[in-house]
């Protein structure tokens, strides 16, 4: 009967542990998805920029705070500066930042800031997951 119940504990303790790490492997699962998902933001609106070197140059994608209100840029042409406005706004809208009812299809509750500097562009994405602020930034040259 003794030998039983040891065995039950045994057993008791390795579910125990087989499930806290279940729990942990989840846990850093959704970290790098969010991870994952913060990388391709950023380099969609790499891309975006180097797709708009007018934009850039007239400084279109370095704004603080709110993008101004632009037409559909994926239905006709734009001037760059709408098309930069275009863009900040998706990539807004896709960071969690959007209106509500923007229909916007967010993947991240995030944060992000586009810095320019020179040549140099840097893209940032800031989220808060667990407690704890998580980061990820790009700088491109040229």
């Amino acid at each position: 009967m003794l030998e039983l119940l040891i065995a039950m504990l045994v057993v008791g303790v390795g579910v125990l542990g087989v499930t806290g790490l279940g729990a942990l492997s989840l846990q850093h699962g959704r970290a790098a998805a969010a991870q994952a998902n913060a990388v391709l933001l950023a380099y969609d609106l790499m891309e975006r920029i180097r797709a708009n070197p007018a934009g850039l140059a007239e400084g279109a994608y370095a704004r603080p705070g709110d993008v101004p209100a632009s037409p559909d840029c994926a239905a006709g042409p734009c001037a760059p500066q709408q098309t930069a406005a275009f863009d900040l706004s998706a990539w807004r809208c896709a960071l969690g930042l959007g209106e509500a009812n923007a229909g916007c299809n967010a993947l991240m509750n995030g944060q992000g800031a586009v810095s320019v500097n020179g040549d140099a562009v840097e893209i940032a994405i800031r989220w808060r997951m667990q407690g704890a602020v998580q980061a990820v930034a790009f700088t491109s040259r040229g």
